[in-house]
Order: structure tokens, then C-alpha cells, then sequence
């Protein structure tokens, strides 16, 4: 009897109560613990082997653009980034994904053991991470502005009209890297800049497809050799009026000076001009077309205080006429115009009703080019590459780019993650 009324009397008493349900609820507070613990840890894997397919399919997408064997690049770059380890090989595949021609796809997994999952499982856990990074086609373009400082890299204003068949890029970093002004016009798309572009400008025709913020426009041209000028390069050209004089590939003079009513005519090759100006009141032409063109070469061998090349300038007006196609073959294929890329800056400009034909591309690497005073530019497929470009007064610049043309524009290829 006596421990029956023990019992009774525990019954009624509710003293303990808090440790009996703190003792039922402590299995679901350790394993609440642990599962947070686990998810924690199988996040932190999964993100960084996320990162690590993410680097390795733009690797991958880089190789493919380079013409590089893509699983090698894939695997240098998961050799340098990969964690944690992979449980099986990576897969590789490369071609058409998600609506994008050129891809690269990567697929990483690897498992691992959770301390309080795996204590119930007896078994690791798997994770999985998929990435396709693909080579997007940006556009085609014919005018580069190289310069990456805070100024706009091409500038339109007063009624100079820009008229080109394909895009413009500028590396400038200005919020406002393109601009146009007045009652300037440009016409011209895509604009795409790595600064900012004003979208509400009216002086940008219907249409135009602006992308700023973009990654920066590489040098078509980077790989064009440095000049050499060739050997006893000593004697100046000048012609007066009604002079007219023939040169012949591999021809060098100190300076070209064509006055009013003289003619130069260039037969298929490539011409130098050691370190003077190209001084232009008559007309200069090339007599070939295609392999048959020509490739004028301003470059020079004295260097200034600041080692830069001393070359000199191209000065068109009054009425000069440079009309020349540029060769498909060669050194400097593609480019009709080439002032060397390690010249003096200093600023050309075409103006005073110049008028140009080139096809082919004008490759001022180093050089400010300026468009003002009624100046006339036509080309079946002209490429500008300068530093900044600039558009005054009446220049006008019409450009067309057929497929097939001798000097095809360049294209933008970027690549990006797009699964």
C-alpha cells in the first residue's frame, strides 16, 4: 500500500515535467543539429563545385574559340581549380546546347561522406554540377576605338554623318563612351562600348542596338607584325603638278609629298614611309584589286625622348584623293593603311574636301584619327581601328561590307555562361 501511494503521489506531481519533455524532445534538437550541419556542408561542396565546372566550361569555350583541343583546356583548368575531388571523370561535350551553336558543356560530380546522414545511410552523398558556356556572336564590325581612358572613344558632332554597314565598339570606360551631337547621325549597329552609352540621344538612328558595359574589343590586328623599314630608305618623294610617278612593291621614301595635280600610282605590293608625312593635295592610287592591292606602311627608326617611333603624319586636303584596296595575302593582309603601332600620338586628320576610297582597313593603333570640313569617305568595306575617333563638320563616311569582300569587318566573340 505504501508504494502505491508513492506512485499516486508521483503521478499528481508535475516538478519533473520539464526534464521528462526536455529528455522526448532532445533526439529531434541533435538531429535538427546535425541535419543543418549537413546541409551546410553539402552547400558549401556544392558551390564550389559549381565554381569549378563554371571555370572550366568557359575554359573549355576559350579553347573551342582558339581552335585549341577543348578537353585539354578543360582539364589544365580543373587541375588548377577542381574541389573537392572528383568521384568519377568529368564530362566534356562540345556543340550545339540551349539554342547556341558553339558550346562547351561540363559536368562534375563527387561524393561525399555527412557525418549525421551518413551515421543512419551507411552510405556517401552524391552531388552533381552541369555548366555550358558558349561563344556568342556579338555582332560584325568595321570602327574600333582602342583607347580605354575616361574620355568618349568616338565623338559625332555638328552634321558629320556616320553611315557604316556594320557595328562600332569603344574600350572607353567614359559613362558616355559613343557619343553624338548636334545634328551629327550615326547609323550604325550594334554600338557597343565597355562604359556607358546614352540611349536617349535621337542622333543614333531607329533601331540601333546598344549594348554598354561590355567586355572590351580586341585588336583585330594584334598579330600584324612590327614594320621593318627596308635598308637605304633615305630619299623623299615629291611630285608637282601634273607629275605623275609609278612605285613598285617594297618601295621606301622619308616622306610622300603629292602637290595639286600630281598622281602616284601604286602597283600591287607594300610601300613605306620612314618617319615623315604623307602630304596629299593630288591623288594616290593602287592599280590591283584583291591579291593585287597594296599596304601602306608609315613607320619609322628614330624613337623620341619617350621611346616611342617618330613617324609622321598623313595630311589630306584641299581636295586629295586616296583611292586603294587592300591585299588579301601577306603580312599585313587586310590592311591598307598601317601606321606603325608603336608611333608618337599625335591626331590625322582627313578634312578640306578630302576624298577617300579605301577597301580595306585604316590601322592607326597609336593615333587619334579625325573626320572634319567636308571630308567624303566611300568604301565597299572599310575598317577603322584607332585610338579615338572623331566626326566633325560635313564628314561623311558611307561603308558597305558584301560577303566575300576583299576586307571582310570583324566580328565580336564573347563567351559566356549560359547554363
Amino acid at each position: 500500500m505504501r508504494a502505491l501511494a508513492w506512485l499516486n503521489k508521483l503521478r499528481r506531481d508535475t516538478g519533473g515535467n520539464v526534464l521528462i519533455i526536455t529528455a522526448a524532445v532532445m533526439p529531434l534538437i541533435i538531429g535538427g543539429a546535425g541535419m543543418a550541419i549537413d546541409s551546410v556542408q553539402l552547400s558549401v561542396w556544392k558551390r564550389q563545385l559549381q565554381r569549378a565546372a563554371d571555370s572550366a566550361a568557359i575554359a573549355g569555350a576559350y579553347g573551342e574559340a582558339q581552335g585549341s583541343v577543348v578537353t585539354e583546356a578543360v582539364h589544365r583548368d580543373l587541375d588548377e581549380n577542381v574541389f573537392p575531388t572528383l568521384s568519377q571523370a568529368e564530362i566534356v561535350e562540345v556543340g550545339p546546347r540551349l539554342g547556341f551553336n558553339r558550346t562547351v558543356y561540363v559536368e562534375l560530380q563527387t561524393e561525399r561522406t555527412v557525418p549525421f546522414m551518413s551515421f543512419f545511410t551507411g552510405t556517401s552523398t552524391t552531388t552533381t554540377a552541369p555548366a555550358t558556356a558558349s561563344l556568342v556572336d556579338e555582332g560584325e564590325f568595321c570602327m574600333l576605338s582602342l583607347y580605354d581612358g575616361d574620355d568618349p572613344g568616338i565623338n559625332a558632332n555638328g552634321n558629320a554623318t556616320v553611315n557604316l554597314g556594320c557595328g562600332m565598339a569603344a574600350n572607353s570606360v567614359s559613362d558616355n563612351s559613343v557619343t553624338a551631337g548636334g545634328s551629327s547621325a550615326i547609323v550604325a549597329t550594334p554600338v557597343t562600348s565597355v562604359g556607358g552609352l546614352n540611349g536617349e540621344t535621337e542622333n543614333f538612328a531607329e533601331g540601333t542596338v546598344l549594348r554598354p558595359y561590355s567586355a572590351p574589343t580586341q585588336d583585330p590586328f594584334a598579330g600584324v607584325p612590327d614594320p621593318t623599314v627596308p635598308s637605304g630608305c633615305t630619299t623623299a618623294l615629291s611630285l608637282g603638278n601634273g607629275a605623275e610617278v609609278t612605285l613598285n612593291d617594297g618601295d621606301c621614301y622619308t616622306s610622300w609629298n603629292v602637290g595639286n595635280g600630281g598622281k602616284l600610282i601604286l602597283n600591287p605590293g607594300t610601300y613605306y614611309v620612314n618617319g615623315g608625312d604623307i602630304d596629299l593635295h593630288g591623288i594616290i592610287e593602287s592599280t590591283g584589286e584583291g591579291t593585287g592591292a597594296v599596304t601602306i606602311v608609315m613607320t619609322g627608326t628614330e624613337t623620341n625622348s619617350d621611346g616611342d617611333l617618330i613617324v609622321g603624319d598623313l595630311k589630306q586636303n584641299g581636295g586629295g584623293e586616296l583611292h586603294i584596296t587592300a591585299s588579301e595575302t601577306g603580312d599585313y593582309a587586310g590592311i591598307a593603311l598601317y601606321r606603325d603601332r608603336r608611333a608618337n600620338l599625335l591626331t590625322v586628320k582627313i578634312n578640306g574636301g578630302a576624298e577617300t576610297t579605301i577597301q580595306g582597313a585604316i590601322y592607326m593603333p597609336s593615333t587619334d584619327l579625325w573626320y572634319g570640313g567636308n571630308a567624303v569617305t566611300n568604301a565597299n568595306c572599310l575598317q577603322v581601328v584607332a585610338r579615338i575617333i572623331t566626326f566633325r563638320g560635313g564628314a561623311n563616311i558611307g561603308n558597305s561590307c558584301p560577303p566575300g569582300s576583299a576586307s571582310q569587318a570583324f566580328r565580336q566573340t564573347v563567351v559566356r555562361l549560359v547554363g
